[in-house]
Order: C-alpha cells, then sequence, then structure tokens
C-alpha cells in the first residue's frame, strides 16, 4: 500500500535529543544529560490535595478552555508577576506548553505566512510552523551573546512575517534579556502589527543576581502578545501535563475553538494541582539553588576544559562551544562522547547550531560530578 500522509512530515527532521538518549539507554552506566525533565519532586502539598480532591470528587470535563478558579489564579499570578492586567477571559488552559504552542501557531497561521525563529531554537517550534505550511525565517543570535535583539529581528520581518517566537529564558542557553530590549522587542512587534509569542516555561528559574521580563509587562504589545507558560520546569510537574496560554479575548476565543476541537478539555485532576500549586505558598527557592549550583558546577568545568561555555542566567541547561577541541559536527561529536565515555549530551544540531553541546543539569551534583571526571579524563587523554 502506498502511504498517502501529509507531505509535510516528510520535512521533519528527527528529534536528535531522543536519538542520543535512546543510544545512551543501550550502554550499561550511562550518564543521561539529554532531557530537560527535573529530576527534583513535585511539592508534596500539590500530591496531597490532588490525591484527597481525586478520592473525593467525581473527575468530570472541565469547563471548556480549563476551571474558572484555576484561570483565576493564572491571570493574578502574572499581574502579580509582571504588573499585567489578565483576568480569566484571557486564560487559555492547555496540556502542557507544548499544545500551547501548538495551538497558538495553529491558531494564526495560514499557508505562506512568515514566522520569525531565534537560533538556537528549541526544536518544537521548527517543526509546528513546517506542519501548518508556514515558513521558518531563523535569525542567529550566536554573534550577539545568544541573545536576539530588536535591531537583529527587524531585519529579518518581511510583509509576510506573522509572528516572532521569543524563548526567554533560552533552552538551550539559559540566557535572558535585558527589560530594555524586551521593550524595544514589543514595539517593534506593534508597530509591524505582528504577533509576538514569549515561551515563558522558564521564567521561574532564575539565578542570583539576574531578572527575567516579561513582555506581558509591557502594556502597548497587550493585542499583539501571546504568552505561552506552564507548571513543567518551575514545579516539576512534567507528567501532569497543564500549561496555559494567555493572550487578548478576540484571540483567546479564537483558539478555544482549536482546543476544543483537538483535546476537548484538558485533565480535570492536572488543572487542580495547577491550582494547588500557585495558591500554596511553596517554596521553590531550595530546587532554583540546585540548579543553579549543578549549572554552574558544569559551566566552570567545560570552561577548564576548553570548551566556549555561555553562563546560564536561568534555566538548568548548559550550551557549550567545542569547536577548539573537535571538529566533528554536533551529532557525530555527541555520539562519539557517548560511546567513549559513556556521557550523553544533546548535539547543537538539534536547536540548528552546529559545533555545540547541550547539557541538561536534571541530576544530583553528584551524578554531575561523576559525568565531569569522565570528560576531564577523556579531554586530558
Amino acid at each position: 500500500m502506498v502511504m498517502n500522509i501529509n507531505s509535510k512530515l516528510k520535512e521533519l527532521e528527527p528529534n536528535y535529543i531522543r536519538h542520543v538518549l535512546a543510544k545512551s539507554q543501550e550502554i550499561e552506566g550511562s550518564i543521561n544529560l539529554t532531557i530537560g525533565e527535573p529530576d527534583l519532586k513535585t511539592a508534596r502539598i500539590v500530591l496531597e490535595k490532588s490525591a484527597k480532591y481525586m478520592l473525593e470528587t467525581q473527575l468530570c470535563y472541565s469547563p471548556l478552555g480549563g476551571v474558572v478558579e484555576f484561570r483565576e489564579e493564572i491571570a493574578k499570578f502574572y499581574n502579580n508577576q509582571y504588573g499585567s492586567s489578565y483576568d480569566r477571559d484571557n486564560v487559555l488552559v492547555t496540556v502542557g506548553s507544548t499544545e500551547g504552542i501548538s495551538t497558538a501557531l495553529r491558531g494564526i497561521l495560514n499557508p505562506e505566512d512568515e514566522v520569525i525563529v531565534v537560533k538556537p531554537a528549541y526544536p518544537l517550534y521548527g517543526g509546528l510552523i513546517t506542519l501548518s505550511g508556514a515558513k521558518i525565517v531563523y535569525v542567529d543570535s550566536t554573534e550577539n551573546g545568544y541573545k536576539v535583539s530588536a535591531d537583529i529581528l527587524e531585519g529579518a520581518i518581511t510583509p509576510k512575517t506573522k509572528a516572532i517566537i521569543l524563548n526567554y529564558p533560552s533552552n538551550p542557553c539559559g540566557t535572558i534579556l535585558s527589560e530594555e530590549e524586551v521593550e524595544k522587542i514589543s514595539r517593534l512587534a506593534v508597530e509591524k502589527d505582528i504577533y509576538l509569542i514569549s515561551d515563558e516555561i522558564y521564567s521561574e528559574l532564575i539565578f542570583s543576581g539576574n531578572k527575567f521580563y516579561s513582555p506581558a509587562a509591557v502594556k502597548e504589545v497587550r493585542d499583539n502578545l501571546i504568552v505561552v507558560n506552564g507548571f513543567s520546569k518551575s514545579h516539576s510537574m512534567t507528567g501532569w501535563r497543564v500549561g496555559y496560554i494567555l493572550a487578548n479575548k478576540t484571540l483567546r476565543n479564537h483558539l478555544l475553538k482549536i482546543s476544543q476541537y483537538t483535546i476537548s478539555t484538558p485533565s480535570t485532576l492536572s488543572q487542580y494541582g495547577g491550582l494547588v500549586a500557585l495558591k500554596e505558598d511553596i517554596n521553590l527557592e531550595d530546587n532554583l539553588r540546585k540548579y543553579e549550583e549543578r549549572a554552574l558546577y558544569i559551566y566552570n568545568l567545560l570552561k577548564k576544559i576548553g570548551f566556549e561555555v555561555v553562563k546560564p542566567e536561568g534555566t538548568f541547561y548548559v550550551l557549550a562551544d567545542y569547536s577548539k577541541l573537535s571538529s566533528l559536527n554536533s551529532l557525530d561529536f555527541s555520539m562519539k562522547l557517548l560511546e567513549d565515555t559513556g556521557v550523553a549530551v544533546v548535539p547543537g544540531k538539534s536547536f540548528g547550531v552546529e559545533n555545540c553541546i547541550r547539557i541538561s543539569c536534571t541530576q544530583e551534583l553528584e551524578v554531575l560530578e561523576e559525568a565531569g571526571k569522565k570528560l576531564e579524563e577523556y579531554f586530558k587523554g
């Protein structure tokens, strides 16, 4: 039988993160530093209250768009954090931030539209834009300290540009934009009458001495802004699959149609867990300090070995340039590193850049130190 499939699927590249992970699982004793999944536990109060709710409540479909009280708490959270003026009707609850990004892109894109994506780029964006029939326009931030600027973005805008995607704190770099640059980019989106999609899934993972600035704080961009966020990284709730979109009310109601025909409604239990996470006074500082300690350990180690390393300002990732150590492409370099040391890292190819690897610091410090010893010995030899 000849498979008649969506022709856009043939344009999608494989997920190299999963590729390296799968190979590492074939090697006994390997150390997995690939997947960005927090190893730290979900707060016990979230687990206990959610379990109690499940035992005492019949879990039914939630209202379309999400549980009202949950949407109210999300709006309140953003207003408290960034001085925005959202209410529950600006909020659409999603199945994680991944579905949020998918719904946002499907909601605004027509074939032949262009979307500006900043390299290094989380691979999800390119795949979803390709499937929509729109065109990806990459801009490179590597020569600007892995931080895009309004000037760089403006040079890529054409009459076909529909949206810019920002991802700060950045995966894979951990970099953050300044308040001034966020304001400039926000005003650029308004001036050019295009959407600004801000993927803020790491916004709560900010290291000491740094501050995250959301475009949600810029009043002028409100109608052009789509914020995507969730609980996977900040609250170690990856398996709960709960996230959200913040958008102007007209757009939010159009996106609700996509949600309705795609997922019907998100999990009621997961939404309750997210509600508990927002309403309870959960101390995330201990987790954050652990991520920072780990990331700085890896940052200093790789610098010592001879990598050129971006100092992360947030997230739990470290991006490192190995071009002074090897001429291999990033996939071959990552695979050789895995075969020779048992340490699994992500090739920069996954993010649209070469000569780089990303290390995910979602293992205990002792495990990272073990990986560090293996890497030091390998490159000394």
